[in-house]
């Protein structure tokens, strides 16, 4: 049998992102966790763990998507690979079943870039909400960005926009804003 793994972080994350990757497979079961690598206990791999026999396929989107850390993802695949189950990686594009055990070279090397990269974003979510607390935050305003200014031309422009004399698209031209933009400046503007 043919069995798909999918997981997202969270609950509100969309699994969607993945089913282009399992495009022309011909999966006959899926299992989808909806929560962090970081949990040890994860339902749908467990379930997995235990309905997959000898002969089976396991795909599964990414590396990132198996395993926690380089430690996790090899212990979970070899475990399967005792079984005689092939875990094919679609993005990567290698499987366990070749054969020979450079599989285990690929995991330790992918699995620790996807374990900085994971690091990392960790790092920079956290230096993140610090600039976010440092500045404080504004409804509707992304966090820890300065709220925009109008531009000092916008007022001579906007009277020849209001008068006709120029339209939207040359407004935006020549305050070198997006349209967006500056019907939001026009927004503020006129709520002013």
């Amino acid at each position: 049998m043919n069995y798909a793994y999918k997981r997202v972080s969270t609950e509100k994350q969309d699994l969607r992102r993945q089913e282009e990757a399992f495009k022309g497979i011909a999966i006959d079961q899926e299992y989808c966790d909806k929560i962090s690598g970081s949990k040890a206990d994860r339902p749908q791999l467990n379930k997995l763990r235990l309905e997959t026999q000898k002969g089976d396929n396991i795909y599964v989107e990414s590396i990132s998507r198996l395993g926690r850390n380089v430690d996790d993802l090899r212990q979970i695949v070899q475990e399967f690979k005792d079984k005689d189950i092939t875990v094919h990686f679609i993005k990567e594009g290698f499987n366990t079943g070749d054969g020979n055990n450079m599989f285990k070279f690929m995991l330790t090397v992918l699995g620790a870039v996807a374990e900085m990269e994971r690091e990392l974003t960790v790092e920079r979510i956290r230096e993140g909400i610090a600039t976010a607390k440092k500045y404080g935050t504004r409804s509707g305003r992304p966090i820890g960005r300065p709220p925009r200014r109008i531009p000092p031309a916008f007022k001579k422009y906007y009277q020849m926009w209001k008068s006709g004399e120029i339209t939207a698209t040359a407004f935006s031209r020549l305050l070198e804003v997006s349209r967006p933009t500056l019907y939001q400046y026009i927004r503020k503007h006129e709520v002013e």
